[in-house]
């Protein structure tokens, strides 16, 4: 009894050429997807400096040059909640839980508006007032004088103000401890067209 063999058949060159195409595919998945993993661990925050554009020595000039000219200040242009940062796009200060600082901008009326730091950190006040002063060309002027009504309410609080041609500039320090008892500045800018209360005898700025 003779034993039937199966011969197999050689592959055609379709089969070949086919077999070679999924291969190469299967190969290009695997670099992508690896590709992709290292993408992904490279753009992850601890990986990266911080940026921003918020830059609040422009949002100061946007909102000096408003009340310079008498345009109504709009809350819906300027009210703000997040990291400013300086001319470098670097956030002004590190908050004690080691996250980029926050600030309030908030606009209280048409004429008015202030900008303050919401979380205690590593701000440095000084400095911070010195490039602020530097972009509205206010660098050696000195502040006006005035005298405080309140001044029982500002006990430990630092204030300066400057005139810059149009309106006034206000800057007011005072230390703030979080409850885990670290200390750090806070910092409140206040822009008005009208004079501070110990102006009010030179009349208020139409």
């Amino acid at each position: 009894m003779q034993k039937h063999v199966s011969h197999a058949k050689p592959l055609s060159d379709n089969s070949l050429l086919a077999l070679s195409i999924v291969v190469m595919l299967l190969v290009a998945i695997s670099c992508a997807g690896g590709a992709k993993s290292d993408a992904s661990s490279d753009s992850s925050p601890e990986s990266e400096d911080f940026h921003a554009d918020n830059d609040i020595a422009m949002t100061i000039r946007s909102i000096a040059d408003a009340i310079k000219v008498g345009e109504p200040l709009d809350s819906t242009e300027y009210d703000f909640l997040g990291v400013l940062t300086d001319g470098q796009g670097a956030p002004l200060y590190t908050d004690v839980q080691g996250s980029p600082g926050v600030w309030v901008v908030d606009v209280l009326d048409k004429r008015n508006a202030t900008i303050r730091n919401l979380y205690l950190g590593d701000l440095l006040p000084d400095d911070l007032q010195s490039y602020i002063l530097q972009s509205l060309s206010l660098t050696g002027k000195s502040p006006v004088d005035f005298e405080n009504d309140d001044a029982e309410s500002y006990d430990d609080t630092s204030i300066v103000v400057y005139d810059f041609g149009g309106g006034y500039l206000r800057f007011e320090i005072r230390a703030g401890i979080a409850p885990n008892g670290l200390e750090g500045p806070l910092l409140t800018i206040i822009l008005s067209a009208d004079a501070p209360p110990g102006l009010k005898e030179k009349g208020q700025r139409a």
